[in-house]
């Protein structure tokens, strides 16, 4: 059985659709969930002007905060700016954990998106 256009599609819309059922309720619940102790270390002045945490203590801006921490936890050079470091010293293990699989499922999901989609829309099997 060969792999054609109609199930490069199957794969890409069903990719898709998973992500907006999980993506954004994954997300928010992580940063509701935002540990107090990551908060007050590295929530404040010289990490943050104090504009942005002002920004991101509401709505929208506090799913800013948990993209931001999560980055730096994936990938520590990103928070070199900010000097963040270190910040699964500071929240639980299952937190870190839970950030990861989210920063890496959206990778992924980016991914086959960006791969496929112009498979499907140029190609022709």
């Amino acid at each position: 059985m060969s792999i054609t256009s109609h199930h490069l599609a199957i794969v890409l819309f069903a990719t898709m659709f998973a992500w907006i059922l999980w993506g954004p309720i994954t997300w928010l619940l992580l940063s509701i969930f935002t540990p107090k102790s990551l908060l007050e270390k590295y929530f404040k002045e010289p990490h943050f002007t104090l504009t942005e945490t002002y920004i991101m203590r509401g709505w929208p801006g506090f799913l800013l905060r948990t993209g931001i921490f999560s980055w730096s936890l994936l990938l520590p050079s990103f928070g070199k700016k900010r000097q963040i470091k270190e910040t699964w010293k500071y929240m639980p293990r299952w937190y870190a954990i839970a950030l990861k699989i989210f920063m890496c499922g959206t990778m992924m999901t980016l991914f086959i998106i960006a791969t496929f989609m112009p498979i499907v829309l140029l190609f022709d099997f």
